[in-house]
């Protein structure tokens, strides 16, 4: 990576990461907590952060929402635009523009994924296609939580690595709620659903 692109990687990485929250306990996390972990990833100077929570649903119910990239604008947040682009047995593509507030350009990444449905684990692979990133890969993985098959375990786990710069109050802003908004949006959402 190009030194002077560092300090731009380092505001947009932070304006998509809130500060480090320590691993919780399952107590924690079936209270409600979200357990956000940064970790350092070998070769990059960009962290991978893992965000975990519980959902009160069935992994089958949380998994709908999880696997359907037509309808991330609606329900995860940050999301401007979501389409699935292709599927193929269990590889789908998927084109996201996660939005950024003025003057920032939006950043969008086409993507393939692998997708793995129950019995056990319900779990969404991807990898970066093409977009505005050097690095995107993540995964979501679904499981009943304890042993409790009406309450999930989510894990979501990202490494991305934009190719822009983001002032400084975006990243601040971001560093409060940014990822455990994930989990509280998939809370929200979940119920929606029949």
């Amino acid at each position: 990576m190009n030194k002077s692109l560092l300090p731009a990687t380092l505001a947009i990485v932070a304006c998509l990461l809130p500060a480090t929250v320590p691993a919780q306990s399952n107590d924690a996390l079936s209270k409600g907590e979200i357990s956000v972990d940064i970790v350092d990833v070998q070769g990059s100077e960009v962290p991978k952060v893992i965000v975990k929570g519980v959902i009160d649903a069935p992994p089958a119910k949380v998994w709908r929402i999880i696997s359907d990239c037509n309808h991330y604008a609606k329900r995860m947040p940050r999301i401007k635009a979501s389409k699935q682009l292709e599927k193929k047995g269990d590889t789908v593509i998927c084109e996201v523009t996660v939005g950024l507030p003025f003057p920032m350009s939006d950043l969008r990444a086409t993507t393939t994924a692998k997708h793995v449905e129950g019995p056990t684990v319900w779990s969404r692979h991807w990898t970066l296609i093409e977009g505005d990133y050097e690095i995107n890969n993540g995964s979501w993985e679904i499981s009943a939580f304890a042993g409790d098959p009406n309450r999930s375990f989510a894990v979501y786990t990202v490494h991305a690595v934009p190719n822009t710069a983001v002032p400084a109050w975006m990243r601040r802003r971001a560093q409060e709620s940014s990822m455990p908004d994930i989990i509280r949006r998939i809370r929200e959402e979940v119920k929606k659903l029949p």
